[in-house]
């Protein structure tokens, strides 16, 4: 072989060679474990989930987590650090300017792409099971996910990608809570549950059927109407009415029950009968107006969407 051959087979020898050690720094700088992760938070942040769901090592048959509802501006790897086992623990931010919150993956070596191309996994996969409820309803929103527990005062089990910013909201117009802003993963696991509140509108929906109710017993002319509040005991023989009116209802305030999902009513009003009598004593007829001062006591619970109100047995 001439030195011309030998000479053109070393330079191609080493022109191979070179090719080999370029592509092998290229795949090392990207497809390392912080690259991983990076492709991760990417897409986590342009809300490509199926995309996340495969880098997190979800099957393809597991329903997808929710992603995050904000608008991250920053998706960075802080530090990387290798462990004695072969795992790599990834230090990254992620968020906005106002809630970046730093969040650890940790990650193994994964087979290699085609036999040479290195490629890494996470350890566990980068989603949390948030646990929500609502002290008083069973349904609530995740994000942009309705949630129904299985009762009232009961949790129920969201996964959410980590390190995703969601927020857990009442999904009762009736009822008034205050919503939780959290980051999967950040915010230690701690089961959310919103305390409600009744809302005005209940209050005023409440008063509608109370007054409804009153105002069938108003139409019973007994003295004491079946299944209400008040009534009168008359010694005197009663020859017409009575002709029962409400003269007087407090606003009810709604109190918690003693079931989680059961609001408590009490409020105080006055009824006033008017009567046609018969004095026993001398048998003279007159006209006479009685007043009944009484407390309604009842239960209110909201089903369907609407409220129910039930009144305590009358006492004897």
């Amino acid at each position: 072989m001439t030195r011309a051959a030998w000479a053109w087979g070393g330079g191609a020898a080493a022109i191979v060679a070179l090719g080999a050690l370029s592509v092998g720094v290229a795949l090392a700088t990207t497809a390392g474990p912080e690259h991983h992760v990076q492709r991760y938070l990417d897409a986590l942040a342009r809300d490509d989930l199926v995309t996340a769901a495969r880098l997190a090592g979800l099957e393809a048959d597991v329903a997808l987590p929710l992603g995050d509802e904000g608008e991250p501006s920053i998706q960075r790897i802080i530090a990387t650090r290798p462990a004695a086992d072969g795992t790599v623990a990834i230090d990254a931010e992620y968020g906005d300017a106002t809630d970046a919150e730093r969040v650890t993956f940790r990650l193994e070596p994964a087979p290699p792409l085609y036999g040479v191309i290195p490629a890494w996994r996470f350890v566990d996969p980068p989603v949390a099971a948030l646990e929500v409820g609502v002290d008083q309803h069973d349904a609530l929103v995740v994000g942009d996910q309705p949630v129904s527990t299985p009762g009232p005062g009961e949790s129920a089990r969201v996964a959410v990608f980590v390190p995703a910013r969601v927020t857990v909201r009442l999904a009762e117009p009736l009822l008034v809570a205050e919503a939780v802003v959290l980051r999967a993963g950040v915010d230690g696991g701690a089961p959310v549950v919103l305390a409600a509140l009744p809302a005005p509108v209940l209050e005023r929906a409440v008063g509608r059927l109370l007054a409804d109710l009153l105002e069938g017993c108003t139409e019973q002319p007994v003295l004491k109407p079946a299944g209400c509040p008040f009534g009168l005991a008359v010694d005197d023989r009663v020859t017409a009415g009575p002709r029962w009116t409400i003269t007087d209802l407090e606003t009810p305030d709604l109190l918690p029950g003693d079931r989680p999902g059961d609001w408590r009513v009490r409020p105080d009003g006055v009824a006033a009968a008017e009567l046609t009598v018969q004095r026993l004593f001398d048998g003279s007829i007159g006209e006479r107006t009685e007043t009944s001062a009484f407390r309604v006591e009842g239960t209110v619970r909201i089903a369907g969407g609407e409220p129910q109100l039930t009144l305590d047995p009358a006492r004897p």
